[in-house]
Formats: C-alpha cells, sequence, structure tokens
C-alpha cells in the first residue's frame, strides 16, 4: 500500500493500481476518467516542473478540474503509512499511569501521554526551554 500511494503521488498510475483498485467502489471512482486526469495532471506539472512533489500537487489538483483525482487524492494524504503511532496511544497511559502514580491528574496524564506517544518529535523540542520554563512556574498548592 505505501508503494502504492507513493507512485499515486508521483502520479503514476500503473504502479497505484493498489490504491486505487481499493478506493474506486468507495469513492464511486471512474477508472478512465481517473487515467485522464492523472495524465493532464502529470503533463501540466511537468511543464511547470520537471520535479514536482506533494505540495506542488496540493496547489494544482482542484476539486472541480480533476474530480476522481481529488478524492483518491485526499485519501492517499490520509492514509496513515505506519500504526507505531496509534498503537503507542494504546499502550501509553498503562505506562504512565502505574500504580505508584494514580493520584496524578488528568491534565498532566493528558500532558505525559502525548509527550509519550509523539516521541518522535520530542527530538525537536529544546530542553533548554522547557527547564526554564518548568523552573518559573508556581507549582506549590496553597491550602486554606
Amino acid at each position: 500500500m505505501a508503494s502504492a500511494v507513493d507512485n499515486f503521488f508521483s502520479l503514476d498510475f500503473e504502479e497505484s493500481q493498489y490504491v486505487i483498485n481499493h478506493y474506486k467502489d468507495l469513492l464511486n471512482i471512474e477508472i478512465k476518467s481517473l487515467m485522464a486526469e492523472m495524465i493532464v495532471a502529470q503533463n501540466s506539472l511537468k511543464t511547470l516542473n520537471q520535479k514536482f512533489d506533494i505540495q506542488d500537487l496540493k496547489k494544482s489538483v482542484e476539486k472541480y478540474v480533476y474530480p476522481n483525482l481529488y478524492k483518491l487524492f485526499q485519501v492517499a494524504l490520509t492514509l496513515p503509512i505506519s500504526s507505531a503511532t496509534c498503537q503507542r496511544s494504546f499502550s501509553a497511559p498503562r505506562k504512565i499511569k502505574t500504580w505508584l502514580r494514580v493520584s496524578m491528574g488528568q491534565e498532566r496524564l493528558t500532558d505525559l501521554s502525548i509527550l509519550y506517544i509523539e516521541k518522535d518529535l520530542t527530538n525537536k523540542i529544546d530542553i533548554k526551554e522547557v527547564i526554564r520554563i518548568f523552573a518559573q512556574t508556581e507549582r506549590r498548592i496553597m491550602l486554606e
């Protein structure tokens, strides 16, 4: 599926047959019209730029000009190629909220879960900035 989606983004009709056949009935896509739309879109993009990417496709594939291609393009953009993040979201609460941390509040559990689930993105976080903000925050709870 991943290679078929990748070939679909390069507008290769023959190599993206798997994804096309998988969604053609669900999206009411006409195969011959889709093939023609892909050829026209590919030719128009190649006249602008020899190498085009997804951003170029997003700009040029319009709903009224390429209706079949547009529908399949929307689905292809939303397909998760990897299920690792989804699987992490189910195992995260079990690892984060243990018996030793049962008094943890919902907001903290949510924040820690997001950090655990999206740990692929944590290399983009500036740790020193996080520590600075944490140090400035008042964490004492005043009892009345």
